[in-house]
Parts: structure tokens; C-alpha cells; sequence
């Protein structure tokens, strides 16, 4: 749920966000949290951030990277992340790596034997790959999708 960003945007803290939607702040903390939530606490918040349900309810699965969280992760994060937004892409884009690496390597650079060569680059392949994936786990960590 987009209900910390949505939040956070206003400036407010749980506690206000809990007086103004009806709401305790511990129904607060766990809608935050990812925890489900009742109709009547759907339509509480619905109606507090002037927002449909369906809009409140949905997954935010793309990095803001103009957002301060963004604008703090490592160097090594932004970087292996570099052009991509969204989860779903990255994970496949992984997958295709990972892929492509073992069929190049099986085939030793389409056709030539496997040697040393082929083995220095797949390893560099398999590096960068790592960490493009070691980029994505910690932003899953962070929850910044």
C-alpha cells in the first residue's frame, strides 16, 4: 500500500494520520506494514487522501528515484540498477542474465571450445550479474520498489 508515501507527503506523522482518518495509530502501524486492512479502514484512508481505494490498495513497484530514499543508497546500488524501475523487470532481466551466461559458457562463446578465455569471461559475466542481483536484493530490503 502506498499509505507511508502518501503520508509522508502530507508531512504527517502515524499519530496525526490516525486522528484525522478515525483511526487508531496502531491500525496505522500495520496498514504501514503491509498488514491487511478492513473495508471501513480502506475507505477511511480512501477518503482522507482523496484517493480511490483501488489507487490506495495497489502496489507501488517502481524505484521514485527523486525521492530522498533514493537519493541516499550506494553508489554500487544506483549503478547496477541503472535504467531500471520496475521489480518485475529487473528479476527478468536476472533471469535472462543468468541464462544467456550458461548457455555462452555450455557452448564456449557459441561454438568454440571452452578454454580460459571463456571461462575469464563468464566469470566476469557471472560478477556483474551478482551484482545486479545484490542491487535488487537491497532494494527489496529497503522496500524502495
Amino acid at each position: 500500500m502506498l499509505v507511508k508515501k502518501l503520508r509522508e507527503e502530507k508531512r504527517w506523522s502515524q499519530e496525526q494520520l490516525a486522528n484525522i482518518a478515525g483511526l487508531s495509530l496502531r491500525t496505522i502501524q500495520r496498514v504501514e506494514a503491509g498488514k491487511p486492512a478492513s473495508n471501513e479502514t480502506l475507505k477511511s484512508l480512501a477518503s482522507v487522501f482523496e484517493i480511490s481505494i483501488s489507487k490506495l490498495t495497489e502496489r507501488v513497484k517502481v524505484i521514485d528515484k527523486k525521492s530522498e530514499d533514493w537519493q541516499s543508497v550506494p553508489w554500487w546500488v544506483s549503478m547496477g540498477l541503472m535504467g531500471f524501475k520496475e521489480r518485475k523487470q529487473a528479476i527478468l532481466s536476472i533471469l535472462m542474465l543468468f541464462i544467456c551466461g550458461a548457455i555462452f559458457y555450455l557452448y564456449g562463446g557459441w561454438g568454440e571450445p571452452v578454454g580460459l578465455s571463456a571461462f575469464a569471461w563468464l566469470s566476469l559475466y557471472l560478477a556483474a550479474t551478482g551484482w545486479f542481483a545484490a542491487a535488487v536484493h537491497w532494494v527489496d530490503k529497503k522496500s524502495m520498489w
